[in-house]
């Protein structure tokens, strides 16, 4: 049986991956690490198709979403009221008071220009899928944010970039959407003895976006996520997940290759190794839920194997309200 120490360093950034989809009939899989870290020209060749998949969930995202809800300066129509005293005959809905006998305004949703700042995790176990049919968490990352950026760029929205040289690049407009993927996904081939933004990069009362597995060690996770809450700024967390990270499916013998210069094990009893992992998943993920409704962030939990719309129709919708609400 293995030691809760060494399943502490398996969870926290020991990811590997399977070579073939798990079967009882397989008694010994092996993984090569050469299958599975993705290299930088082909995510450019991917690009354009990432770009397509993020404006198609943009636009479903969109049709599900909310608004606001407060009057204000803005282009959507948000309710009708009667006309004050004194207010200028230039903002009467003549159209709607000639239906009856009383002065109609009508009033538009606030819209006010958000700088969103965008973090994607690109350390080596994001480069990880337990299923060809599945993406890398890191391509599931970048299309999450993607997404988002498109959304805030077509609102008029400014997006900036916190990448892992600790550059901050900022995007407006939607003809940057292009260059701001570009510069996202060529960040997999940078690599910072900090793995976390630099919290002075982020002004404060903004919105941070960071999309990651979040398997990193607590202490350094709660150090880093209380100086961002400190700024203060907004916060909201994306955890990207393999569906294989929390039900752990392997079976028979099963050599892994780790990620992160980690050395490789074999593991000869899955079953006890099974039990072992998904309590101290349990545990990890308990521990990181009670991190942030200490520190008030919210924190949504994406799985790869899932419609991606769902869980940024989630994200959105909290953006939109322009509120830093717990979720339970």
């Amino acid at each position: 049986m293995m030691t809760g120490s060494w399943w502490s360093q398996f969870l926290h950034k020991t990811l590997y991956k399977n070579s073939q989809k798990p079967s009882p009939s397989h008694s010994h899989e092996t993984t090569s690490l050469n299958s599975i870290v993705p290299a930088s020209e082909n995510l450019a060749q991917n690009l354009p198709d990432l770009l397509l998949a993020s404006h198609k969930i943009a636009r479903t995202v969109l049709a599900g979403s909310h608004g606001c809800k407060r009057a204000g300066q803005g282009s959507q129509f948000w309710q009708y009221r009667h006309a004050l005293p004194g207010e200028s005959i230039q903002v009467i809905d003549w159209r709607k008071s000639a239906q009856g006998n009383k002065a109609y305004v009508k009033e538009t949703e606030e819209e006010n220009t958000q700088t969103l700042y965008l973090w994607c995790d690109v350390s080596g176990s994001m480069q990880w899928h337990s299923r060809p049919d599945l993406p890398t968490k890191q391509n599931r990352a970048f299309l999450l944010g993607l997404t988002l950026s498109s959304l805030l760029l077509n609102g008029g929205e400014r997006v900036r970039l916190l990448l892992p040289n600790h550059q901050v690049n900022s995007f407006r407009g939607t003809h940057q959407l292009y260059s701001l993927a570009e510069q996202l996904t060529q960040s997999v081939t940078h690599t910072s003895e900090n793995p976390f933004p630099m919290p002075n990069h982020v002004s404060p009362h903004a919105w941070t976006i960071f999309i990651s597995d979040f398997l990193y060690p607590y202490e350094a996770l709660t150090d880093f996520l209380k100086k961002m809450a400190q700024r203060p700024s907004h916060i909201l967390l994306i955890q990207v997940t393999d569906p294989a990270e929390k039900d752990f499916p392997f079976k028979g013998r099963v050599q892994f290759s780790g990620l992160e210069g980690e050395e490789g094990l074999i593991l000869s009893n899955t079953a006890q190794s099974s039990v072992n992992y998904k309590e101290l998943w349990t545990e990890h993920q308990e521990k990181l839920k009670l991190l942030c409704q200490n520190v008030g962030i919210p924190m949504l939990c994406d799985f790869s194997d899932r419609n991606a719309a769902q869980i940024l129709l989630h994200a959105w919708n909290i953006l939109s309200n322009k509120s830093n609400s717990r979720l339970t």
